[in-house]
């Protein structure tokens, strides 16, 4: 059976194609706002889309990560659609469903080293490219906007592997690794990713021997150290995703990595009750650790001790491994304890080694056995294309994804910290009110969780109750100058003109650009009777925002009154 180059790009459109149709109702959600779609937009729109100086910042700004590629694209994006989400989720889904086609062509290559015939290794080919394609899993960082760093992140990297496994040079395969890293840190690890494939299917260390193998690689690997120290840096820093090291544990941390590495595989043959975000310490339960644990462990010392007997297992998990640990508890980021995210391209390996499997069974198989696997197969993909579609709206905006977690971890701080402040934001704050106390009573040491019901409570009216909740967040975080303005503020409405000003100016203190600040401080000012200072307020926030109509009118009266 031979298969024509026509026909195979014929079969990458068709994966394109399709990919496009599912994932096409995602361009109707909106931006996320305290997600980071907000902040991509916001940078984006300060810098007026893709100009010079855009691109310089892009490739210096080191907030929250150190992803130029992935900036640029939301700065074209902003250029090409302004503020419509629809353009914007449009690009992630056509990165997807060109990750998919690049997918099957990587694969339609790395196969041939393999016994597979021409019909097997076809089949393989397509079918692992359509579960990647389809996937629940997928869902989250093709409808998930600032989850553009994944999709573009793996397009680098499955072209790099692509170019390794044709025998390009190694001035192209570099490339391609650099540019992943530009995209995003987790591509550091995949040097080794390319050593599982030295190992099988390619077995360039018969020929080669791992010593040469490993040299050819330092480059590539030294790029990725440094990324890695890079990171480790940046995202270290207040306000950084990094979890600090004294903060977790290390038995916590070594348990979460096995959790981690048990998750994926499992929700990946069962994708039911997926979550936009599983809660550290809820999302995972550490007192059945034992589960995970014995799992990962027999499965590597068989991939260890059969290795040649079953070297695509010892391959596949070994890729797999590489691949998810950047992200698992040992290098605990942010509050998750896992994230759908991480598996995007970690599954490519373990649908490798099912497609395998699937070959094997086949080759033994009678025809009825046949035709049941084949049943089983497309069930199997219908399956995963509905629960895609049913996923899809979860990421519709900030309302639905918050109540999707909460319906499945009531208990989570965050989460209901995070719905409160969805609500407020729609102007609903007695339904703000009761989310927020929920979130007190889970973790009442949470100083932004303190705030957020203190902002509530004053916008529905009730300034005293605020200022208790208010208070709280300046003990827990005194150098919050959100807090202490809105502490100010719901003091002024108290009549407490002398504390207001206070808390105003030590929120200057502390951020001297806060805009709001200057204003309300010169409001404050203006009622205590100093009128000179009001003025210089009044007319910095200008200064900073010169299109606060407020500020304006209220310094033109002050000058007319002089």
């Amino acid at each position: 059976m031979n298969v024509s180059r026509t026909k195979l790009v014929g079969i990458a459109l068709v994966i394109f194609a399709v990919t496009i149709w599912l994932y096409w109702p995602s361009t109707h959600g909106g931006f996320l706002n305290g997600m980071d779609d907000d902040e991509e937009l916001q940078d984006s729109t300060r810098l007026n889309g893709l100009t010079w100086n855009a691109v310089k910042w892009a490739f210096t700004a080191t907030e929250p990560d150190y992803y130029p590629l992935q900036r640029l694209t939301h700065l074209l994006d902003y250029q090409l659609w302004g503020t419509n989400a629809a353009g914007h989720h449009a690009t992630s889904v056509i990165l997807h469903a060109l990750n998919a086609a690049l997918v099957f062509g990587f694969l339609w290559a790395l196969l041939g080293a393999t016994s597979l015939t021409t019909g097997e290794r076809l089949s393989v080919a397509v079918g692992v490219a359509a579960v990647f394609a389809i996937h629940p899993f997928q869902t989250e960082p093709v409808a998930w906007m600032s989850c553009r760093t994944h999709l573009l992140c793996t397009t680098f990297r499955i072209g790099c592997a692509w170019a390794y496994v044709t025998g390009a040079r190694r001035w192209v395969v570099g490339g391609l690794y650099v540019g992943a890293l530009l995209c995003s840190p987790m591509a550091v690890s995949f040097p080794f990713v390319m050593l599982a494939m030295d190992y099988f299917p390619l077995r360039r260390y018969e020929q080669l021997g791992w010593g040469r193998l490993v040299r050819e690689k330092l480059v590539l690997i030294g790029l990725g150290g440094v990324m890695t120290a890079v990171t480790m840096i940046t995202e270290s820093r207040t306000g950084g995703m990094m979890v600090r090291v004294g903060s977790i544990p290390p038995l916590q941390r070594v348990l979460l990595m096995f959790q981690s590495l048990a998750f994926y595989p499992w929700r990946l043959l069962w994708p039911m009750h997926l979550s936009a975000f599983y809660p550290l310490g809820l999302g995972l339960v550490l007192n059945r650790w034992w589960a995970p644990v014995i799992g990962v462990v027999i499965v590597t010392t068989l991939a260890v001790w059969g290795r040649s007997r079953w070297p695509a297992l010892a391959a596949a998990w070994g890729a797999y491994l590489v691949l998810v640990l950047p992200a698992s508890g040992l290098m605990q980021r942010g509050s998750q304890a896992v994230a759908l995210r991480y598996a995007y391209l970690a599954m490519l390996p373990l649908l490798l080694l099912v497609g395998g499997a699937v070959v094997w069974v086949w080759r033994r198989s009678a025809t009825p056995a046949r035709v049941a696997v084949a049943g089983v197969l497309v069930c199997e993909l219908c399956f995963f294309g509905l629960r895609t579609r049913a996923q899809i709206p979860v990421w519709r905006n900030d309302e639905t994804v918050w109540r999707s977690v909460l319906a499945q971890f009531p208990d989570s701080e965050m989460a209901n910290r995070y719905f409160a402040a969805t609500l407020s934001r729609q102007h609903r704050f007695r339904e703000a009110v009761e989310y927020g106390q929920r979130a007190v009573r889970i973790e009442p040491e949470v100083a932004v969780t303190q705030m957020n019901l203190g902002v509530a409570l004053f916008l529905t009216g009730k300034p005293e109750e605020a200022i208790g909740h208010l208070q709280q967040a300046v003990r827990i975080k005194p150098d919050s100058a959100e807090a202490h303005y809105n502490l100010g503020l719901a003091l002024e409405r108290l009549g407490k003109v002398r504390e207001a000003i206070a808390r105003y100016e030590e929120a200057l203190r502390i951020d001297p650009d806060l805009v709001e600040a200057h204003y309300n401080l010169g409001v404050a000012l203006e009622k205590a009777g100093r009128v000179p200072e009001a003025m210089q307020h009044y007319q910095q926030a200008l200064k900073l925002q010169p299109d606060i109509t407020a500020a304006r009118d209220a310094l033109a009266r002050l000058r007319a009154g002089q």
